[in-house]
């Protein structure tokens, strides 16, 4: 049985762009199955990707909708079964499913969450919102669809959803039903293609950001936190790292605020060392003291997952990634009002934080990417 695995961000592996954890997941799987078919965007870049304005983006997505439909339709139904890395990026589910072809999806992001958390600053519960859609979705402009028709026509002709977390679980059944099939598979620790032996500076603290910048990552409440803490003095030698480029919708004016919050600390030094790959990102890890994930949304956090392999601790906010890897031993989860006294009560304990990044890194040995990506497989191949 043959599998073919359709990924709107998947096939920018050489181009080195910050294209998030549904890009990362693709390649790690081509990676682990040598003999799976992929499905990828045959015309954008990856640059040209992150660089999208919503309308642009919005049109991609039914691009990819398109030639992703027509590459499965190519097949047999019975000679495959069909993996999708996307959702509002997806194929045409019902069509596909008509046909007769297996689909199962990957939730790297649940979308109508997403919008609910990011758009809506959580005032309006997903499935509040997917009731809405029952009711005006005649109305919506095509934009919506692709948030509302098209992860309903996912969980509707899915064999199964897969998702990283229980929450992410608990979340669809209240919006679609607890009937719909949702498998839950943590990704894991990404394999360790490079690695640095750990050698943070002993003459003061560094902490480490990693991911895109954009809106959702939230990387202004750590700037504010530390701006607070300088108001209020008795600040140890610190050093701040913020990894990452802007990418996606309203990616760069972000990070222009985050430059300009930046500028207005006098006692901690502040780098932005761009978007950091392989050996590049490895050293980071391995002079930092402490890893931050202060994302306000994230459906699991492999970052965190590469933190906690390297032997970092963490502080993170409280969303569905952080709830499914994060303990007590590894550092802090914490609400935007403790996300402060949490950062003060780590970093002024440097030999707890290297018990804590001991303890989170046999967290990561014990819970590799390979060992979720069999039991996926075997899922597909049932």
């Amino acid at each position: 049985m043959k599998i073919l695995y359709t990924a709107a961000h998947g096939g920018f592996a050489r181009e080195s762009v910050p294209l998030g954890g549904g890009a990362a997941v693709f390649e790690m799987l081509r990676a682990t199955w040598p003999d799976v078919e992929p499905i990828v965007p045959g015309r954008a870049t990856g640059r040209e990707l992150v660089g999208y304005s919503e309308m642009e983006y919005a049109a991609f997505c039914r691009r990819f909708e398109a030639e992703s439909t027509a590459a499965i339709l190519r097949h047999e139904p019975n000679e495959c079964v069909v993996l999708v890395n996307d959702i509002s990026e997806g194929p045409d589910f019902a069509r596909l499913a008509k046909a007769g072809f297996r689909l199962f999806t990957i939730f790297h992001v649940d979308v109508v969450a997403y919008v609910a958390a990011i758009y809506g600053r959580g005032w309006v519960a997903p499935e509040t919102l997917v009731g809405w859609h029952r009711r005006l979705g005649s109305f919506c402009p095509d934009i919506l669809q692709l948030v509302f028709q098209k992860q309903l026509d996912c969980v509707r002709h899915s064999v199964a959803c897969i998702v990283p977390s229980p929450e992410m679980r608990d979340v669809i059944h209240r919006c679609y039903g607890s009937a719909v099939r949702v498998d839950v598979l943590p990704w894991g620790a990404p394999p360790a293609t490079h690695t640095s032996e750990r050698v943070p500076a002993e003459d003061r603290i560094t902490l480490l950001t990693l991911s895109r910048i954009s809106p959702e990552k939230n990387q202004h409440v750590l700037l504010e936190a530390l701006l607070a803490w300088e108001q209020q003095g008795n600040l140890p030698r610190l050093r701040l790292r913020l990894c990452g480029e802007p990418a996606f919708m309203k990616g760069r004016a972000y990070a222009e605020n985050l430059k300009n919050l930046a500028s207005r600390l006098r006692q901690v030094e502040v780098e932005f060392p761009g978007h950091v790959t392989g050996q590049a990102k490895a050293d980071q890890f391995a002079e930092a003291d402490l890893y931050v994930f202060p994302s306000s949304h994230e459906s699991y956090g492999l970052t965190l997952m590469e933190a906690f392999q390297a032997g970092l601790p963490a502080l993170t906010l409280d969303h569905a990634g952080a709830k499914s890897l994060m303990r007590a031993e590894f550092g802090r989860m914490a609400s935007a009002d403790s996300f402060l006294p949490a950062l003060q009560e780590l970093v002024r304990d440097r030999a707890r934080l290297f018990e804590m990044g001991r303890a989170a890194q046999g967290f990561a040995l014990a819970n590799p990417f390979s060992a979720t990506a069999e039991r996926l497989r075997n899922l597909l191949l049932a």
